[in-house]
């Protein structure tokens, strides 16, 4: 089963992905230090990660539905800092909330399921709307956030369609 892996790092939510059975066609990571281990690793013959194409790139710059009918999982850890219990926890305020585009990637990929890891701060009461616009968006992103609203305008419509009973989403029913 091929997947694509965001934020990787130096890969090892997808090498785990890997020994469930899913094949990474595709990691993409900004930082080139990590890009470089894995580079590195491909180059040493770890078996693992010889079909990863490692994406040097910031994910907002991707279009994903280039992998539309081709993966079937994405997967990532969006960064958390702006979750965490240290730092200023900004959250959606923050310029390295990467949830927007995780989701995004989730849209235009629309594989079958998809694997986010992030810190327990985000599960926070201080967090917990946010962390609900999140969910709302995964299960529902046939509902896109209109130009100019705002992350809570559009979480009330998320749940307003949520409550309605309609669950239609990526594949459909």
């Amino acid at each position: 089963m091929k997947s694509i892996e965001l934020f990787a790092g130096a890969g090892g939510l997808a090498l785990g992905l890997h020994n469930a059975g899913f094949r990474a066609s595709s990691v993409f990571e900004w930082d080139r230090y990590c890009c470089d281990t894995t580079r590195e690793n491909k180059e040493r013959g770890v078996r693992t990660v010889k079909g990863w194409n490692v994406v040097e790139a910031d994910v907002r710059s991707v279009d994903f539905s280039a992998f539309e009918d081709k993966v079937r999982l994405v997967s990532g850890g969006p960064p958390c800092q702006p979750f965490s219990l240290g730092g200023k926890h900004a959250a959606y305020d923050d310029h390295r909330d990467m949830f927007p585009q995780a989701i995004r990637a989730v849209r235009e990929a629309r594989p079958y399921a998809f694997i986010f890891e992030n810190v327990k701060g985000l599960t926070r009461a201080t967090f917990r709307n946010y962390f609900e616009y999140v969910r709302l968006q995964l299960e529902h992103p046939e509902i896109t956030r209109r130009v100019d609203e705002d992350w809570t305008s559009h979480l009330a419509r998320l749940e307003q369609h949520h409550t309605s009973g309609s669950r239609e989403g990526l594949k459909g029913s």
